[in-house]
Formats: structure tokens, sequence, C-alpha cells
């Protein structure tokens, strides 16, 4: 059975169609109690040449349906109403003595806290396996989703790197590359190995390979969600490669200062090289400019690229990112 498939099955198990979807108010609760007495009440004297016990004998069968569609409230008061009865039958209709009486009122309440505690946690476990249903119906439609933009990331991926290499010898190093910022990004946003989440901490590990003291990171607290945090990853391990192979980090003193910020909508993220070889503007437009475009557009996100002769800068716009909730 595929996930998200899972339903609980109502119709297999007819004892379920006797709990609610929904929890009564306590008024619907005490309106059930009183018609389920009344019900009691108009057996016990229809059939009382015949029922020679306790007069809340009648009650039993419908503290189960008390509580199951009136609540614990509902159960609870059926039984008052039941004591209050046997009480009045007592004094009036068929006397008894106090032990008995006092013996009879107490197996009836011991039995009928008993039920209406099985009732209630068949409701508690209802509700809990709903919500679990639900849960995972979500998580399956975000994983679907999830993995449909990460094929079409690696097909982007291969294909364009494809393109820019001349031979499998080239191509391997450059895709395996990309592969493992991709599969880096996807393992902080999973929570494996207790990774954090946060822009700063994604950025460090990515850069991990390069001096830390040739790197600026400068910006306010930021968690990316599980379908950013990969795009942004591929586009700073695609900036890292080039500036190690031709701009700032490929010569002994050049520095990459990255800088973000919250906006009202929009997190804009700058990369900026300094101290590296004069830079000129491409007459072409690259494959890396084509995958940071690439990466970027799917989630709303856009790059602008500016050749300046001091240094690379690129800066990006993402749709700003919604604050996880608080853990408890």
């Amino acid at each position: 059975m595929r996930m998200g498939q899972i339903k609980i099955q109502v119709g297999d198990s007819w004892w379920m169609l006797l709990i609610p979807r929904r929890r009564p108010t306590l008024l619907v609760g005490q309106l059930i109690a009183l018609g389920c007495a009344a019900v009691a009440i108009g057996l016990w004297f229809l059939l009382s040449s015949v029922l020679l016990g306790a007069p809340f004998i009648t009650f039993f069968p419908f503290i189960v349906v008390a509580t199951a569609w009136g609540g614990r409230a509902g159960g609870m008061m059926l039984m008052v109403y039941g004591v209050a009865f046997a009480i009045i039958v007592w004094l009036t209709i068929r006397q008894v003595g106090l032990p008995s009486a006092l013996l009879s009122s107490t197996v009836f309440t011991l039995f009928g806290a008993l039920t209406v505690g099985i009732i209630h946690a068949m409701h508690v476990l209802m509700a809990a396996l709903e919500k679990a249903e639900a849960q995972a119906e979500v998580l399956a439609r975000e994983m679907r989703h999830r993995v449909g933009n990460i094929m079409q990331l690696v097909q982007a991926i291969a294909q364009m790197t494809a393109r820019s290499c001349n031979d499998l010898s080239e191509f391997m190093p450059r895709f395996e590359g990309r592969m493992r910022a991709l599969s880096e990004a996807h393992r902080m946003s999973s929570g494996q190995n207790a990774m954090p989440n946060d822009l700063e901490a994604m950025l460090r590990i990515l850069l991990s390979a390069y001096d830390p003291e040739r790197l600026r990171l400068i910006g306010p607290a930021c968690s990316l969600d599980a379908d950013t945090a990969p795009r942004v990853a591929l586009v700073i391990h695609e900036l890292a490669t080039n500036a190690a192979k031709y701009g700032a980090l490929s010569v002994p003193y050049g520095v990459v200062r990255i800088e973000w910020q919250l906006l009202p909508e929009t997190l804009e993220l700058v990369w900026r090289e300094e101290g590296g070889p004069p830079v000129s503007t491409p007459t072409r437009k690259g494959f890396g400019s084509r995958l940071i475009t690439a990466s970027l557009a799917p989630g709303g996100g856009a790059a602008e690229l500016q050749f300046e002769p001091a240094g690379l800068r690129c800066t990006l716009r993402l749709p700003r990112p919604v604050a996880p909730p608080a853990k408890l």
C-alpha cells in the first residue's frame, strides 16, 4: 500500500459507527443523556414485571450510546439519572433494604464508570488515528512534491553539465560535486545528523573546504524551508567553484563576502568577491549562469550577476522563508 493511501476503514468495523467524528458540546451531551434516560425508564416500566434486578438495569446499554454520542459528560450524567431513578423506585414502587440499595448503586457506578472510560478511550484513539492519517497524507504530498522538484533539478544539472563538457572524465567530477552540494543541503533540510536548517550554518558547511579567514558571512538568523535550501546550496556551490577556479578564491588574498537581509517579502543574498583577478563581462552566457537561473526560477527566485572589475557580484532574491513553528 502506498504512503498516503492508508485509510481508516470504518465500514469494515460496524462498532466504529457508534463513534461520531466530532466532539459533542456539553449541551448536546446533556440532551443525549436525557433522551437515553427517558428511553431506559420507559423500557423498565415496560419490562418491570419480568425484570427482577435493580431499576437501573435498563440503563447499562444506554451508557454506551450516551458516552459515544454525548461524550464523558453524557455518560456520567446518564449514570446520575440512573441512580436517581433507582432511588425513586426503591422509595415508591419496589422497596429494598439500605445495604442492598448501596451495594447495587456501587456496582452500577463502578461498571458504568468503566464503560464510560472504555468508550472515551475509543474516542481518543479514533481522533488520534484520524490525525495521524491527515499528517501522513500531508507528508506524502510534500514528499511527492520534493521528489518531483529534485528530479527536475538533477535532470537540468546533468543536461547542462554534459553540454559544457568535452568528455566523460570532465563531466563526472563536475556532476558529482554538484550532486554532493545538493545532497548536503537535503540532509540539513531533512534534519539528519542533527544539522540545523539555518542559512549561515548551511553556508559554512558548504564552504568548509575553503579558508574561513577568507569568508565573510554577515546577516540575521534565517531558516530555509526544505524546498529552497537545496536550490540555494546548489547556487552557492556553483559560485564557490567558479571563485576557486577563476575568482577571488583562486589567488592567495582574495575574499568572498556573503551578506543577506530579510525584506518584507523577500530574502536577499549578495555574493561579492574582492581581491581576485580582474573581471570582465563574458561574451556569452555560460553554464554557471544558466544553472543559477534554472536552480532558483522554480521556487520563485531570481539571480542578478554583475561582472564588476573588482570582482563578481551575484544578488539572489527569493521569497521570504516562513518561520517554522516554535517547539514546545
